[in-house]
């Protein structure tokens, strides 16, 4: 690369991760509070892989999938060197990750497009909802992003032994970072085999088989348990996943950066109509989004699962950006228009765990009984175990106070405990929670 595609590169990168670090001590989501619960802040480094119950009321069938080992991991060895707690700490690696995925992409589309095609490109990287969502909060989504990009370049360019040893490398991470990493995986092998060389899939083959072999060691334990042990819901059919995979690659749920972004995506993979690696990629994710879709229906399906595609969708755009430079402020604008729907709750609490277990504290501290209800325990046991779990009614009248923080417990247990503790006191955030007392 040359001095001007690096210095872009870094540029953007640099911003991003520091715009995504804006906020950062705000409370964890959902996923990354269980996550920190159950694979993080634990008395064993053994249990980034999922290999045990951390909290006695959670089945680890529950809450195996939630685990992106590769994060859980190194969040662990920050957690065991420190034993700091600190949302911006762990939001720290998954930041830097989507900058660096940023910053690897734009500088990669500058050298291919040139300049003004490789800015736009990277800008709507750096503000699509979906990517910004899942690059500032504790999950390895945009870890396995990095990996695919990495691993594509590499396998783009020479092949030497010490660049095939990095691509297994990080292709496997990539994979133990996020599991549908693994379909970019297939894509390669897609791709060089319209080649039609032999040879080349010989030479391949040991690395692939490598990243593999590492992809599915991290996650073994996590799979052995939801086959084995009936750890997956039951199917559901969702009926709009394809189209919804497509809108919130391209700007959902924002509906201008949906039009802008789909239109030059759209323009871009026309221009690719002709060359037959875009077909063999095409290809194995219809067969993957198909067989999902269609056939395995899991009752966990969401668009994020994809977020590796984003970097690919900046491609199509920079590619229709070099073809019709008026495409640029369309792109441009998408990005803009992105901005501006975020900002508003960019730095809100998506749940008031940090505020229940300031109640929590308070209520344990006066020597009254704290209780929450079943599932609510494994998100807030990231900030305070100090609560007695309940699952059923009779169990309510050894409680002086309930807190409920998520959408995730027993409706009807969560109605008679309001009818039981008529004084609510609600705790602000995106979802709120209530603190229910008699």
């Amino acid at each position: 690369m040359s001095r001007a595609e690096v210095r872009v590169g870094l540029l953007l990168g640099a911003v991003t991760a520091a715009v995504y670090m804006i906020g950062s001590r705000r409370s964890f989501g959902y996923d990354a509070a269980a996550s920190f619960a159950n694979f993080i802040a634990t008395p064993s480094i053994w249990d980034a892989f999922a290999v045990r119950s951390v909290i006695p009321t959670i089945p680890l069938t529950q809450v195996a999938t939630n685990d992106h080992v590769l994060l859980s991991l190194l969040s662990h060895l920050m957690y065991s060197g420190t034993g700091i707690r600190s949302e911006a700490l762990y939001r720290l690696i998954p930041a830097l990750a989507a900058g660096a995925t940023v910053g690897v992409s734009t500088g990669a589309l500058v050298r291919r497009f040139g300049m003004l095609a490789g800015v736009c490109a990277g800008l709507y990287i750096a503000t699509d909802p979906l990517f910004v969502d899942n690059g500032r909060d504790l999950r390895g989504y945009s870890l396995a992003a990095l990996g695919s990009v990495l691993a594509t370049l590499i396998l783009n360019g020479k092949w030497t032994r010490g660049r095939l040893v990095a691509y297994s490398l990080i292709m496997g991470l990539a994979i133990a970072a996020q599991l549908f990493a693994g379909v970019v995986l297939l894509c390669h092998i897609a791709w060089i085999a319209t080649r039609r060389s032999r040879g080349q899939v010989l030479q391949l083959a040991p690395a692939w088989i490598g990243a593999l072999l590492l992809g599915a060691a991290a996650n073994a334990n996590i799979q052995f348990i939801e086959f084995t042990q009936h750890g997956l819901p039951a199917p559901m059919f969702y009926p709009t996943f394809p189209s919804d995979l497509v809108f919130f690659l391209l700007g959902a749920p924002v509906l201008l950066p949906i039009g802008l972004w789909l239109s030059s995506a759209g323009l871009g993979l026309w221009l690719q109509r002709k060359q037959p690696w875009f077909w063999a990629a095409s290809a194995v994710l219809a067969a993957v989004v198909l067989v999902l879709w269609l056939v395995l229906r899991p009752a966990f399906l969401y668009p994020r699962f994809f977020i590796f595609l984003v970097p690919a969708c900046a491609y199509l755009m920079a590619a229709a950006i070099a073809r019709w430079w008026v495409l640029a402020p369309v792109v441009v604008l998408g990005a803009v228009a992105a901005v501006v729907s975020q900002a508003a709750g960019y730095t809100e609490d998506p749940l008031a765990l940090p505020q229940a277990a300031a109640a929590v504290a308070r209520i344990h501290e006066s020597g009254q009984r704290v209780c929450v209800i079943h599932s609510d325990e494994q998100v807030l046991s990231a900030y305070t175990t100090d609560f007695t779990v309940v699952t059923r009614p009779e169990q309510l009248h050894d409680c002086d106070a309930v807190v409920v923080v998520s959408w995730g417990v027993d409706l009807g247990l969560r109605d008679e405990a309001a009818r039981e503790f008529p004084r609510l006191t609600t705790l602000q955030a995106y979802y709120p929670a209530v603190v229910l007392e008699r």
